[in-house]
């Protein structure tokens, strides 16, 4: 007497599935094959073609106009922005954070700020960004680790960076911007009371 085993492995199960995808495979080639032989007026299929297309066309154009134009106000656009409750200079220089409330009138090189500053929480801070010598990487993170806002400190140039702090607590900032041997040593912290 003949058992049949009604439990299948995985190899066979595998096995199976593969082969029915493969006769799947072959009868829709066969379809296909069948199916384009016979003569159809060609001018007629490629007109509805054609405009079935542009009407996709069209439609596909006005949806991205329309998410354009719905998305530009989440866009950080000066004029889409608020009025700043404070202002801090960031001066980035090989391998120091230096950060002063306020607008500096003094030039990166001669900038002499701290690299820990106490901050508000609950305020639009405006950060102003810059570099003395090369590219940095100005990133705040907050006490678990995540990154809660990042510019680029380039020399003679100044990024704006606004960032609102809704917890208090401490904040590490790092550069994200490889820039020398003590890379991994250039840090700073910002309090937040």
């Amino acid at each position: 007497m003949v058992t049949i085993n009604l439990f299948l492995t995985i190899q066979k199960s595998a096995a199976i599935i593969s082969f029915l995808a493969a006769v799947l495979v072959v009868c829709v080639v066969v379809f296909l094959i069948s199916t384009s032989s016979k003569e159809e007026d060609k001018t007629s299929v490629k007109h509805k073609v054609y405009k079935l297309r542009g009407r996709y066309f069209l439609l596909l154009l006005i949806a991205i106009i329309a998410l354009l134009f719905l998305s530009l106000r989440l866009l950080p656009y000066k004029s889409f922005q608020g009025k700043a409750d404070e202002i801090v200079t960031v001066v980035a220089t090989q391998w120091a954070w230096k950060m002063e409330p306020g607008i500096s009138d003094k030039s990166p090189a001669q900038f002499t700020g701290s690299n820990e500053i106490t901050l508000p929480s609950q305020k639009l801070i405006k950060f102003l960004v810059t570099s003395a010598d090369v590219n940095h990487n100005f990133a705040i993170y907050n006490s678990e680790g995540v990154l809660v806002g990042q510019t680029q400190a380039m020399p003679q140039y100044t990024n704006e960076m606004e960032h609102q702090f809704e917890e208090k607590g401490d904040y590490k900032v790092l550069c994200l911007e490889y820039c020398g041997i003590p890379h991994a040593y250039m840090f700073a912290t910002i309090h937040i009371k």
